[in-house]
Order: C-alpha cells, then structure tokens, then sequence
C-alpha cells in the first residue's frame, strides 16, 4: 500500500496520491481530453472488456476522506468524477475542457474564474454548476478533524472566502481569502452534491463521510447512485472481488474506446503474473520488487514498463528518540548512510535512470531542481564519527558508540511484508554500524507506528509532486504529517509565502530554501524516486507511464490493436 500525502492528490493519494490527480492529453492537446498515449485512439477498437488487476481494494469510493484516501480508488474513479485539471507525464496542468476552463482574473484579491462547459452534467441528466463546486469546496475546508467532514485535505479550499455565481448560469467566481499557488490542483475531483445528499438520505455530511462506503453499496443501481461525468461509469461493485466501469453514454466528451473496464481486486503483487498467465488480467500497475519484474518479464504476450515517477523513498528520523533529538546525531546518521550504494544494490536492478534524490520539493527531471545535499552528498563514516564525538559520544563496545552509558542504538522501521525496503534497511543497518550505530531491523505489519511516533528512523514513501503547498503539514514544526517533531518558524514562514506567491520562479527558489533549511535541520533523509512497474497484454493500446497521474490516466483510450 502506497501512503499517500493528503492534499498530494494522486497518490496520492496519493498513492497522493492524490496524493495524486488524473493524467490527461499532451501541452497540444487543444481538446482537453485525456491522454496522450504512445498509439491514438483511431488506431484502437472496442476491446469490448480490459481487465486491470487492482492492488488494493477501496474502502470507499469517495477518496475524499481521511479514512478512505487511497491511490487505488483515486485511479479507479478520476474517470467517473472529473477533474478540473488533470496532470501530463511532465506534470503540467492540462484544463478538462469537456468540463470547464479556469482562470486567475485578479490578483489581489486572487479571483479565479471558472467557465462551465454548457454541455457539462451528470449521468442522471443533472447540470453540472455552483451547487457541485460550492459543495466540493465546503466539504474539503476544514480536515482539521474538528469539522463535520472527515476530510483528507483541505489544501486551498480553506483559503476560499466565497464562491458565487457569475455573469450567467455557466459563469463562477471564486475568491480566495489570501492567495493560493495551487489552484489548479482543487476540484480534483469535483463531487455531484445531489448524489452525496441522496447517499446521506438528505444529510450531505453522512453522504461525504460514509454514503459511499462499500458495505453501502449493496443492492443499489451504482449507476443512479453515483453519477458520471466522466467518459466511464460504476455499475458494478463485488466486495473482495472486482469494480465494473462501464462506458458512460450519456457523456458529452470523447467516448472510451471499450466498453467496460474491470478492476479485479488482486492484492497480493506477488499473485499478479499468475493472473496475467491464465488470462485474468490485461494489466496491471503492481508495486515493484525486483523477483516480480524477472517474473514480468519472462512473461510471454505482455509489455512491461518501468518508470520514476512522484513516489520516493525517504527516512524519517524521530525526534523524541532521546539521540535522534540531538541535531550532530541526525547529521551524523545521515553521513554514515551510503545513499548511491542503496540505490546502486536496491533499485538499479530495475532501471540504470535510479538516481539517489537530493531534493524534497523537486525531482531530478523538472528545471527547478537544486542538490542542496552538500557535504551529506556522499558517504562520510569519519566525519559520522566526529560529529558523534562531538555531540559527546565515544566509542564503546563492537565499536558502537555510547554516551552516559547508553548504547546509540535505534530502531529502523518499514511496513512488511516489502523486500525492496527490507534490503535498503538492512543495508543502512551494516552501513550506519561502520560509524558507530546499532540500527535494529523492526518491521511491522502496518503503518500505525507513524501516528504512534514507535519509531526512532522511519522508512517509507511519500507521493505527490503536482502540489507543492501539500509540503507544509509534512516539514513544519506541527505539521499534521511532520512525524519528525523537528521544524522552525523560517520553515513556517517561507512555506507561508510560497503557499501564496503567484509567480512560479520565486515560488522555485523560496521553496529550495526550505528544502535546504531542511537539510540543515535534517529531519529527513530522501533516498531515490522509487520505480513503478506498468503490465500491459501487447494486443493492447496505449498503457503508457506517467508517474504524476496513475495508470489509468489515460484508460478511455484503451483498446484492441
């Protein structure tokens, strides 16, 4: 399972991932449709029936929630609640024409204005306007947790101080109490507010916190009770079993290709290539471990793609650990880490672009990008040991450093079962014992231990890269994702400024100086950008990557060759 960062929208969800948003049409593609993928819709048919294997099963199919916030969901619906903007494979922000176009039309205060396309509505024939993105924006204001929304991310919607109809019925103005960078990432998807009154029996808070929760779905005709406005529709839910999109008719835009796509529920990556082998899947998007990509790719009749994309691997190191909250034993750790030799033993194996990651706002391929590692760029076991010396530490017995008579010995832990991370922890446990550390290996079965604070260094992986200001609750001092307990009050400040500057060049370098004031702090160690695999039967076209949307960016356009 992928932690997503809330308000990242994947993913996200992730895997932000929302914390990740949905993929669509190239910088030319002036229609706004989704996708831009490696063969055009006219060169496919109607496959009649694709059936992509899911890794996770959702919990509900408002991803929206704080409980329900996972990649899966947000990949399986982006193509039946839209976006306002989807997301290219370069992370550009590309309009959804077929549903609206927006634009900043003042500055101060920001207005943004948004043009609904006449022809925009609901599967059930209800107009797409106001009501829906009035009540998109009032349930995702306040995920403080005190809110009667459960929500994931109130990113930029808090920021809004009204939303009123404009010169006509297609026409709204929205107006932000201070300024938001990322506007283009909101209405990420934009919710039917009939749909979730009707799910909450007339209540639209219990419709947005629990109306679409799985076990709510059974005997209703999904295809009533969740409208479309997108190019597919959700007709069919079999818990612990598949999700049934079938193509929408009542859409305005361009129609899928084929007909229905099925989402069997196959949560076990290491059970995917079997499937793929006795035909129960056309494809798939399993989390990457070196042994299933030799599987992947011993397969005979698939396509099989790696790519870098918004996920990356990073530790967290906690604070409250009573060595960890001396900065020499943060900087000295992360000294004694050899990073390239992580990358080199741990993700190489699947593609020589791995890089070892040297910025937290920014990845190596876009042009804001700056390695502010500096003298923690490379491996330095003397200098680890100096700064443990420094900090009052000495050398004790095995050669592992004490201070007061406590051994500096720390937990490292990761959600299991995940070989790829399991060797990157283990090879940190031999590398750290050089400069004096006793890392201990504790993996866990699930992700408890970040909200518990049980953990002295934490690895896992963030998603995101389309929103930027979703990097304030994750670095400043009480941010809700900070799990570090490390930040100051510049860190605050800048994020602040950033969060609101309108120009994208100052925003860049304002943001690397908070990346770099995190470096100084070290509170977090990145990594490298994971992999990601894409398996897609060759009979079928175009699965082609994009690390910012998901794989099903570009699923409508899927078909026979």
């Amino acid at each position: 399972m992928i932690r997503k960062r809330r308000g990242w929208q994947m993913l996200a969800v992730l895997f932000a991932l929302a914390l990740v948003a949905a993929g669509c049409g190239g910088d030319d593609d002036d229609s706004g449709s989704k996708g831009d993928g490696e063969k055009p819709t006219s060169e496919v048919t109607d496959a009649k029936t694709i059936t992509f294997a899911a890794e996770q099963e959702p919990t509900s199919l408002n991803y929206q929630t704080a409980e329900d916030n996972a990649a899966w969901t947000q990949y399986i619906m982006e193509m039946v609640w839209p976006y306002l903007n989807y997301y290219s494979k370069t992370s550009e922000p590309i309009p959804n024409k077929d549903l609206a176009t927006a634009e900043v039309t003042s500055d101060d205060p920001q207005v943004i204005t948004i043009k609904v396309n006449p022809k925009a509505a609901w599967s059930d024939g209800t107009d797409i306007g106001l009501d829906d993105f009035a009540f998109t924006a009032e349930a995702e204001k306040d995920c403080s947790g005190t809110g009667p929304y459960q929500c994931a991310s109130d990113n930029g919607y808090k920021d809004i101080k009204s939303i009123e109809q404009g010169a006509d019925e297609n026409e709204i103005v929205v107006t932000f109490a201070k300024p938001y960078a990322d506007w283009q990432g909101l209405w990420a998807p934009l919710l039917p507010k009939h749909a979730f009154e009707a799910a909450g029996n007339g209540d639209p808070v219990v419709g947005f916190n629990t109306g679409f929760k799985v076990e709510n779905l059974a005997g209703k005709d999904l295809a009533k009770y969740v409208p479309s406005a997108g190019p597919y529709a959700v007709t069919s839910y079999e818990v612990a079993q598949s999700m049934t999109l079938t193509r929408n008719d009542a859409y305005w835009g361009t129609p899928a290709v084929t007909q229905s796509l099925v989402f069997p529920f196959i949560t076990d990556a290491t059970q995917q290539p079997a499937a793929f082998e006795n035909g129960e899947a056309d494809g798939g998007f399993p989390q990457a471990q070196i042994d299933l990509l030799q599987q992947l790719k011993g397969l005979t009749g698939f396509n099989v793609e790696v790519g870098f994309g918004s996920f990356f691997e990073h530790l967290d190191l906690n604070s409250a650990n009573e060595h960890l909250a001396t900065l020499e034993v943060r900087q000295a750790l992360a000294k004694a880490i050899d990073r390239e030799a992580i990358v080199d033993t741990v993700l190489k194996p699947f593609d020589d672009k791995a890089q070892v990651l040297n910025n937290r706002m920014f990845f190596p391929a876009d042009d804001r990008y700056e390695d502010h590692s500096g003298d923690y760029g490379k491996q330095d076991t003397e200098g680890a040991k100096a700064l443990l010396e420094k900090a009052g530490y000495t050398a004790g017995k095995g050669g592992i450093y004490e201070k007061d008579g406590k051994p500096l010995s720390l937990r490292i832990v990761w959600r299991d079962p995940n070989p790829r991370r399991q060797q990157a922890a283990e090879l940190i446990q031999a590398q750290a014992k050089e400069a004096g550390f006793d890392i201990q290996l504790s993996p866990r079965p699930d992700f408890t231990f970040l909200d518990n604070g049980d953990f002295d260094i934490a690895l896992f992986g963030w998603t995101g890269g389309t929103s930027l200001a979703a990097n304030e609750s994750i670095y400043v001092k009480d941010g809700g994702q900070n799990y570090t307990g490390v930040g100051d009050a510049q860190i605050q400040e800048l994020f602040t400024k950033s969060n609101g500057e309108l120009d994208a060049d100052k925003r860049a370098e304002e943001l690397n100086q908070i990346d770099q004031l995190v470096w100084d702090q070290m509170s977090t160690i990145p990594l490298a950008q994971n992999p990601e695999v894409l398996v897609s039967k060759d009979t079928l076209a175009p699965f082609e990557y994009n690390g910012y949307q998901g794989p099903t960016w570009n699923a409508p356009q899927w078909g026979a060759l």
